[in-house]
């Protein structure tokens, strides 16, 4: 029986994500993980090992060590200091992402924030900047003048900002470049009067839900998928210590898509009253509203906001909530085995028989032979709660 490997994993920060990746290789690698840096955030006294892992985080004390141990390594940030196989994130797809992600919900006018310095925020950039330029978009920077900030301690720390989005007509769709960043961001536009999403959608990146669900409007963000970073990082070391030749080229991990909570979940409305209308439908949908739900909720008449609504969105409001019930209760019979009058109760349909006749209308069977044989339509964009996760039960 062979001797189980150590490895040594060096990180100046611990990603629980990107951990967990290398832990789970570790585990069906069998490898001894000394991982205590992770905790202490201090170097090892005395080093045993076969190899290394390094999230070094360009600290020199972390780059001096590792490099000193001439070991097969590892990395995820590029370094001259310590030039060794490399996997990391397609950052330029993750901008590609995000930007797609808003050009779908109608977006003509989209904005890159960041702060300056920011790990992997120029190839976020560069891709966010070439899709939007593809579909023939406007690609905005918005970034803190040199001699000022977003920090805290500033006299005016976004008054920079508000001077740019005074001469940007709504809506507007901004990524920022991580999610650290995004969560202030969307606080000094709440401050500034802008509704979130209504007028400005904001999209984050590395979906740390840590950060994105506890926001004061819950962040969209594209999935950059760090444990699976971590666990590639580790299986290209386990082939080292095997004797593998290296990469020629850094690894890159695709990233997943969007995932869309309340800051982009909605789609580029012009008029702020339609914006309002068609959030509160989505929002509301799978309750027993009706146009005088919505009409409640936004100030003007019921009349004007019906001619608002159908002039912005090309639906009446009633047919509005007519296709995300629709939407929906499509997605349940395919994904779930609930029963019909179950699904007819959850989506808002008043009955199961309502629920039936919409389906007729709609497809010419009625909702037991739909699930057996029908095929889901393209609805377009849809609520994040009808088009997220697939469903259970």
């Amino acid at each position: 029986m062979s001797e189980r490997r150590r490895v040594l994993f060096l990180s100046a920060g611990n990603g629980h994500a990107l951990h967990e990746g290398v832990v789970a290789y570790a585990h069906e690698a069998d490898w001894i993980l000394d991982n205590q840096m992770c905790y202490s955030g201090e170097l090892p006294p005395a080093v045993k090992a076969d190899g290394v892992i390094c999230r070094h985080l360009f600290r020199k004390d972390i780059l001096d060590f590792a490099g000193a141990l001439s070991l097969p390594a590892v990395g995820f940030e590029e370094s001259e200091a310590l030039p060794i196989p490399r996997v990391y994130y397609n950052e330029g797809e993750i901008g590609r992402r995000a930007a797609r992600h808003l050009l779908a919900r109608g977006y003509k006018t989209l904005a890159f924030y960041h702060r300056g310095g920011a790990a992997g925020q120029r190839p976020r950039m560069e891709g966010f900047r070439a899709e939007v330029e593809a579909a023939e978009g406007t690609c905005i920077l918005l970034q803190p003048p040199e001699n000022g900030s977003s920090h805290k301690g500033d006299a005016n720390p976004w008054g920079w900002l508000k001077e740019q989005l005074d001469a940007i007509r709504a809506p507007l769709g901004i990524m920022a470049v991580n999610d650290l960043v995004a969560g202030p961001l969307v606080d000094a536009l709440l401050d500034f009067g802008y509704r979130v999403p209504e007028q400005i959608a904001v999209v984050g990146a590395e979906n740390d839900p840590m950060l994105c669900n506890v926001a004061s409007v819950p962040l969209s963000s594209v999935e950059s998928c760090p444990r699976r970073v971590g666990y590639e990082a580790a299986r290209l070391l386990d082939g080292l210590m095997a004797g593998e030749a290296p990469p020629a080229e850094p690894v890159l991990i695709e990233p997943g898509e969007v995932q869309t909570r309340v800051s982009s979940d909605t789609v580029a409305i012009r008029n702020l009253h339609a914006a309002r209308a068609l959030r509160f439908v989505w929002h509301h949908y799978r309750e027993p509203i009706t146009v005088d739900s919505v009409s409640a909720h936004v100030p003007v008449t019921r009349r004007r906001l019906q001619t608002l609504f159908h002039d912005h969105v090309g639906r009446t409001m009633q047919e509005e909530i007519a296709r995300v019930r629709l939407a929906d209760a499509c997605r349940r019979l395919k994904q779930t085995s609930m029963k019909i009058q179950e699904i007819a109760a959850a989506v808002g349909f008043s009955s199961s028989l309502h629920l039936h006749r919409s389906f007729q209308s709609a497809f010419g069977m009625g909702p037991k032979l739909f699930r057996e044989t029908g095929e889901v339509p393209d609805f377009g964009v849809l609520p994040a709660q009808v088009g997220g996760q697939p469903l259970a039960g």
